[in-house]
């Protein structure tokens, strides 16, 4: 039986390189990506991960370690506390360019997803909400983010001449491929940093921001690749680390059954 990663790594087009880049199938290991449509509607990190384990087959899959990139972090591990307690052994984290979940963090995500969409003059905010706030009741948050964004992306489409029933489909999709997006970074501020009884390591590229350790987690330790970070799931060298911190796990790997 082929050992299981479990891997949280946000879909999406994007500049960096992808979890399944780093090509770990080749080297005897199955993949099971967890962000896969349809992502959860939750907000909270607890929830969210154990919506994510309830879609998927875990049960006798021989899982290895959880892998997780940059803002995913935080909810690998409350994935990892899930598994523990439907009787899984602590399985290690490895993490990508990892990531506290922040209130900045959010912010910064949404205001650019606004700049995608509307012109803000200079000196004037991107978005009318009290962020700092909403952040504090998340579902509330989301309820008023998918307000702001329903009505300028429905202008955004009436600008272009598009008619009624148009504007109506087209602003539902692409309101809700924002609300993912924000669910997600969400749901990973919203997380507890649980500790789970397993260790982590943090696989960074030159001059990633965070490097300290993380909180709940027996044991981390980062290891640094000199490379731009688009470039690090796509780099030898963190393959490399990869598979030698798999190697010389001594986590028990039962099968596990959520």
């Amino acid at each position: 039986m082929a050992s299981t990663l479990l891997v949280l790594d946000y879909p999406g087009r994007r500049a960096e390189a992808h979890i399944s880049d780093l090509g770990l199938d080749a080297h005897g290991y199955e993949l099971l990506s967890l962000l896969d449509a349809p992502l959860p509607d939750e907000v909270t990190g607890r929830k969210y991960t154990k919506a994510l384990a309830g879609r998927h087959s875990l049960e006798g899959r021989k899982a290895t370690a959880v892998l997780a990139y940059c803002a995913a972090a935080p909810l690998a591990q409350e994935l990892a506390l899930h598994l523990v307690e439907a009787g899984h052994p602590p399985l290690p984290l490895i993490l990508f360019n990892a990531t506290p979940g922040t209130a900045a963090g959010v912010a910064h995500d949404y205001t650019a997803i606004l700049e995608q969409l509307v012109t803000t003059p200079p000196g004037e905010r991107a978005t009318a909400l009290d962020l700092p706030k909403l952040l504090e009741s998340p579902c509330d948050l989301i309820r008023a983010m998918n307000a702001e964004l329903d009505r300028i992306v429905r202008q955004s489409l009436v600008d272009d001449l598009y008619g009624e029933e148009e504007v109506t489909e087209a602003s539902t999709q692409i309101v809700s491929v924002y609300l993912d997006l924000m669910r997600h970074q969400i749901a990973a501020h919203h997380s507890t940093a649980p500790a789970w009884g397993g260790d982590a390591v943090n696989i960074v590229s030159a001059g990633h921001p965070f490097q300290s350790d993380w909180t709940g987690v027996r044991r981390s330790h980062v290891v640094q690749v000199e490379c731009a970070p688009a470039e690090l799931l796509s780099h030898a060298e963190t393959r490399d680390h990869v598979l030698a911190y798999l190697a010389s796990s001594t986590h028990d790997d039962r099968e596990v059954h959520p």
